[in-house]
């Protein structure tokens, strides 16, 4: 069945390219969460923007952190009190501006005797952090004896147990869908997002920056676009972008690995922060999504970023360190669901502790060789609005506008309704069930109510493609329509979410590779190529001898 928006998003994206030619007054290089800030802060600016990406919003390391939203307890180690209120003031402002996606959770600090700090140093943490954060909105922190604790998570080894604390941070369920929203006020700001477009070439001219060609991946069209910045917003990849400009080394990135679990024996009401017996590492137990987060590593890594993936040593330290510190869990690899890995994208440092690394980021100018041409190295999920008004003064002071900053006053698309219980009861006319609501609500926010109108528009769009999650062919058409997804893993790992369900998305593969190629205008051979390179894209997420075919 043809249906009115049947190939507009596909002609779309062919306008958007050929009309890179005209030229814009900067280009944003990687749509991860930091590079979309910049392009949303910038554009409010009243300047002309391109983002360009080889894969999609948010399909980088955005998406393979723990989830977390924090004030950046850890970085009181290393005394750098100003990266902590930074993160701190950033968290609460996605509290109030994405309150859909970014929600408190509470962790306990368990003190024991083995720990590198001693109780009462953790304590003194403590209350520094609650400190610095003295104009959250979070609970604050509460401090337990031994009794208590257990009390409170019989679950926990009792090996050494000198009491704990507990303290709030924020989640971010779906950090992709937080990429995703951030893409979407960019391009209501006048920004021109260009996801699966490679840049492949730094026009240069008197050492200074004239020019990007740009490449479509989807069909290897290249196109020259003027411009006078550009900023490398690659994260792990930023040293592999342009083949004709010579830098030094800048990434260091290091390999963080978590494995996602179902509720085990011993498992904790509120997340673990916990030190590793092995190593002395901070490491995490999360409850996520009626499931739980187990991680992460911390390992400088040297191979491909495309397809990072989780070795053998990480799950075992994994498993290992989970059960010590909740003995009754008896986890192995059969309990694992899948693992994801990502790369930090730290700044190079060849040898030492990899937690020694700064994680502060640095907005490097590449003058006079190139002038022009700046490069982001580091940027964490918490910070991007901080780094995006950073750059964004850069370009308006370099390209003489006198506009200021307006973001950290603004709702992301989503956002502006705190009270997401309201939203439900809105939905409830519709007659759409329960479950559907409560999920559309928490993924989409505000915007929950018109694509709510979408599915109950017909029969068609209420349809159900995956009976386990619910997902209905509105939601689908939603993700390629309104939300620029050009390919079936956009879709499912990015979009609808399914893709981050047990099964990693493949129970409901084909009935939504149907609707992405009547939506898109795919051949049946595509459609079939689409499907297969999914299923590719996945094993790095499948635990070793779980590849699927």
């Amino acid at each position: 069945m043809t249906h009115p928006e049947s190939f507009e998003p596909a002609q779309r994206r062919r306008n958007d390219l050929q009309a890179t030619r005209a030229g814009f007054d900067a280009v944003i290089v990687g749509a991860g969460v930091n590079g979309l800030g910049m392009a949303w802060d910038a554009a409010l600016r009243g300047l002309r923007i391109l983002v360009v990406d080889k894969g999609d919003v948010g399909s980088g390391t955005s998406s393979w952190s723990s989830k977390m939203i924090h004030g950046g307890l850890k970085y009181l180690e290393k005394y750098d009190v100003p990266l902590v209120r930074e993160s701190l003031h950033e968290r609460e402002w996605l509290l109030r501006s994405a309150p859909h996606l970014v929600r408190e959770l509470r962790f306990i600090i368990p003190f024991y005797a083995r720990n590198t700090h001693s109780k009462n140093v953790l304590r003194l943490g403590m209350v520094a952090y609650d400190v610095l954060s003295f104009d959250k909105s979070l609970q604050h922190f509460q401090l337990h004896g031994r009794d208590a604790l257990i009390a409170r998570e019989p679950g926990l080894s009792t090996d050494g147990l000198e009491g704990g604390a507990v303290f709030s941070d924020g989640q971010a369920v779906y950090p992709e869908r937080l990429c995703v929203e951030i893409a979407l006020a960019a391009e209501s700001a006048g920004a021109v997002v260009l996801t699966h477009t490679r840049a492949v070439k730094l026009g240069i001219s008197d050492a200074r920056v004239v020019s990007v060609t740009i490449r479509d991946e989807l069909d290897d069209a290249e196109y020259e676009v003027p411009t006078t910045v550009v900023i490398n917003a690659g994260g792990p990849w930023i040293d592999q972008i342009f083949d004709n400009v010579q830098l030094p080394r800048m990434n260091g990135g290091t390999k963080g690995t978590h494995l996602v679990v179902d509720p085990f024996p011993g498992a904790p009401k509120d997340a673990f922060y916990y030190e590793a017996v092995s190593d002395s590492r901070p490491l995490l137990v999360i409850p996520w999504k009626g499931r739980y987060l187990l991680g992460s590593t911390d390992i400088r890594f040297e191979g491909d970023l495309d397809t990072v993936s989780a070795s053998q040593d990480e799950y075992d330290y994994i498993l290992t360190e989970t059960n010590r510190v909740i003995p009754s869990a008896n986890l192995t690899m059969a309990d694992v669901k899948y693992a994801y890995t990502g790369v930090r994208p730290l700044p190079y440092q060849a040898d030492g502790e990899t937690g020694d690394i700064t994680r502060r980021h640095e907005l490097r100018s590449h003058a006079p060789r190139y002038d022009g041409l700046f490069t982001l190295i580091g940027g964490k999920l918490t910070t991007f609005r901080q780094v995006g008004e950073e750059v964004g003064d850069l370009l308006a002071k370099r390209l003489g506008r006198r506009r200021t900053s307006v973001t950290r006053k603004l709702p992301l698309p989503g956002g502006g309704q705190p009270n997401l219980g309201e939203l439900r009861d809105q939905l409830r006319g519709t007659g759409l069930d329960e479950r559907l609501i409560a999920r559309l609500v928490s993924q989409y926010g505000t915007r929950a109510v018109p694509l709510a109108a979408l599915i109950t528009a017909s029969d068609e769009n209420r349809q159900v493609l995956d009976e386990a999650f619910g997902l209905t062919r509105g939601e689908v058409v939603w993700a390629v329509t309104e939300e620029n997804a050009h390919r079936l893993s956009d879709v499912v790992a990015r979009r609808v979410m399914t893709g981050v369900e047990d099964d990693l998305g493949v129970a409901g593969l084909s009935a939504i590779a149907a609707v992405c190629a009547e939506l898109l205008g795919w051949s049946e051979a595509r459609t079939q190529s689409e499907i297969e390179n999914y299923h590719r894209y996945i094993t790095r997420f499948q635990p070793p001898g779980r590849q699927s075919s």
